[in-house]
Order: structure tokens, then C-alpha cells, then sequence
């Protein structure tokens, strides 16, 4: 590597620090190859390859944006992302997201960069690439700057453990110590991978055993004196031999299919014998109540059987619970019904099957992951 192009490296990663403790951050963390190996620039998750003759012919905030370029396909994980689309429209793609977002924040584009303000920063990649799809758009890969590098000797997974996702872990890091992070510089989809990362979401069968083991050491029983005072003194003492009353709901609307209904049922019955609860019930309904099965410890839960098919309405069953107090209802649906909803006395959980926003009332938990 020539001097001056040792110093306009230099001078490039200088400029980025400057501008971004995220990107430069991820900058400092890659290696930089200047090589005619490559045509114009191109990086594989940890090395960015610059051509001499390229970037010879660049400026330094030129080269700086370049530089950011490549490192914006770092934090954006676009190998890893890929899967098996088209690789040059997925590249294409990712272009057009990174070089309005390099524009829009006073950079200089690389020389002959893809850039349309239709896909401001609002589109993902992914919607990008499906507008591309959807309109089979052709490029001219002779003059394209095809920049994604595949290399298998490079771990550039979506795990917590991929080199690639610490350093963009590391980079946000940064970014919240500068106050960056706080200003909306770092787009929201990768501030939700790296959120999702390290605060993984637990399975939802999980979260509805804590529920209710919350709700086993609320269940204090007067009928048991505690031993720990005096007997002039009666005080209540821990009785968790199980659950009192538990009221389940199943939203048959039709958005449910066979293999959730499957997986409800079968939770429902663990959570019979794990908890004992003295009573159960399993409500069918849709936008009204069909029928209430109540349970005991010889009801087949599994093959019992389910009618509904019609739209969906919370009231009915929230009315049922007001009436008919529980010391938790349990409801499986997609959400797709009323927003305004009354609270009830009982606490209400709800397992929803869909990327619906959360209800307004209770405790709601994601079946899926969104």
C-alpha cells in the first residue's frame, strides 16, 4: 500500500470519527484492505477491500463515505440477512437504504452509488428488495458496485455469538455513551436486532408459568395458622397446594389454526397437573360465548371439541369473568376485536397468536416471535 493512500485511509477513518460513534466504531473494528483484488469495494462482515485505482480517484470525505458504506452493510448484517434471495438485488437493495441514509446525513455517496429518494428511511431492506422483485427491476451488473463479499471463513451469523453482532453491539454501546443513540441516528430495525439479541424474549409457555406461580404464592390460605407466632396471634400462612380457579378462553374465530389450538391444549392440560388448580374452566367463543367446559382431574382436555368460526368480540367472555370472578383468565386469541376494553376484577392474561399491538387492559405475551 502506497503512502498516500496509507494517509487518505487514515484520514477517511479520522473523518468518520467525526461524524458517528456507531459507524466509526464498527470502522475501527474491521480490518481495511487496500487490493486489486477487488473492483471498486467490498466487505464480508469483518474485512472491507478498497481497489487502489477506485480510491485513488476518490476525495477523503468521498472515501469516508465510502467507508461508511460498507460499514452501514456491517451493522445492517446484510450477509447474514440474505438467505437465499437474489444476491444482486438483495445487494442492490441494501444500497439504496444505505446511500439515502449516507445523503441525508451530509455524506458524498460512492462514485456511481445506487440512490432513489423513494426509498427513504422509512423502507427496510427487506421491503426494498420485495419493491425490486415486485417491479423486476434489471441492473446492469457491469456498472454496479456489487460490494457484498460472501467468505466462509467468516462467522457472520444473527446470534449473540457472531463476531460481526459484537462489534455492532460494541458500536451501540458507543453510541449510548455519546448520547448518539438517544438523537434516532441508528435506525430503529437494527436497534430491535441488537434489543432482541440481548434481551431475548422468553418462550411464552414460560411466561405463563411465572404468571401463575405469582399467583400460587399470592394464594394465602386463613384456614392454616403459621407456627412462626405466637398463638395469640393468628396470621396466615403460605398455602400453595395449587390454584383455586383458573378460566381459560379460546378465541375460535378462525384465526386460530388446528396446530395452535394443539399447542393451547396441551398447555392447559400441563397446567393442570403442574398447578392443580381446584377448578377449570375452558370457555369457546368467538364474538359470543358457545360453550364453557368445566374441568376436572378426568376431563381429556385434548379431545375436547371446539365449534366458533365467526368474528371476534371480547365483552361476552370479560362480562362471564366480572360475573363469575377467576383468579386469572387466560386468553388465547389474536386480538383482532375490540380496542376500549373495560377492566375486570381478575387479573387477565393474554396469549396472542399474532403481531397485534398489546391490549389496553392486562398482561399481554407474544405466542409467536414477531
Amino acid at each position: 500500500m502506497s503512502t498516500d493512500l496509507e494517509s487518505k485511509l487514515l484520514k477517511a477513518k479520522v473523518e468518520l470519527m467525526t461524524r458517528s460513534a456507531f459507524i466509526s466504531t464498527i470502522a475501527l473494528s474491521l480490518n481495511h484492505v487496500i487490493t486489486p483484488e477487488t473492483k471498486t469495494a467490498d466487505v464480508n462482515g469483518l474485512t472491507v477491500r478498497y481497489n487502489p485505482e477506485f480510491i485513488i480517484k476518490q476525495t477523503v470525505p468521498q472515501f469516508a463515505g465510502l467507508m461508511a458504506h460498507e460499514c452501514w452493510h456491517v451493522a445492517f448484517q446484510h450477509l447474514a440477512r440474505r438467505g437465499d434471495r437474489d444476491p444482486i438485488i438483495w445487494n442492490c437493495a441494501g444500497d439504496y437504504v444505505i446511500n439515502y441514509m449516507l445523503t441525508n446525513a451530509g455524506f458524498e455517496i460512492p462514485t456511481g452509488g445506487l440512490l432513489d429518494h423513494k426509498y427513504d428511511d422509512k423502507w427496510s431492506t427487506d421491503q426494498v428488495y420485495d419493491e425490486l422483485i415486485k417491479e423486476k427491476t434489471d441492473f446492469d451488473t457491469n456498472e454496479l458496485m456489487l460490494d457484498l463479499r460472501e467468505d466462509k471463513d467468516v462467522q457472520d451469523d444473527l446470534s449473540i455469538n457472531s463476531p460481526v453482532t459484537n462489534i455492532i453491539v460494541r458500536a451501540k454501546t458507543q453510541a449510548e455513551i455519546s448520547g448518539e443513540a438517544s438523537r434516532g441516528l441508528i435506525p430503529d430495525e437494527i436497534l430491535r436486532r441488537i434489543d432482541k439479541l440481548l434481551n431475548p424474549k422468553l418462550p411464552w409457555q414460560v411466561i405463563l408459568n411465572k404468571f401463575l406461580n405469582r399467583k400460587v404464592k399470592e394464594n394465602y390460605s386463613w384456614a392454616r395458622r403459621n407456627r412462626r407466632y405466637s398463638s395469640s396471634i393468628y396470621m396466615p400462612s403460605l398455602h400453595s397446594e395449587g390454584l383455586g380457579n383458573l378460566t381459560f378462553a379460546i378465541d375460535t374465530s378462525g384465526s386460530i389454526g388446528d396446530s395452535e389450538l394443539q399447542e393451547m391444549l396441551t398447555e392447559i392440560q400441563g397446567i393442570q397437573q403442574v398447578f392443580n388448580p381446584e377448578t377449570m374452566k375452558i370457555i369457546d367463543c368467538d364474538s359470543t360465548i358457545h360453550s364453557i367446559h368445566d374441568i376436572d382431574q378426568s376431563t381429556d382436555i385434548m379431545s375436547l371439541k371446539f365449534c366458533g368460526g365467526g368474528g371476534t368480540s371480547f365483552k361476552p367472555v370479560l362480562d362471564y369473568v366480572q360475573k363469575n370472578p377467576t383468579q386469572a383468565l387466560i386468553y388465547f386469541t389474536d386480538l383482532e376485536g375490540e380496542i376500549d376494553l373495560d377492566d375486570i376484577d381478575s387479573p387477565i392474561i393474554w396469549i396472542c397468536t399474532s403481531n397485534h399491538d398489546p391490549s389496553t387492559i392486562g398482561e399481554t405475551v407474544y405466542m409467536h416471535d414477531y
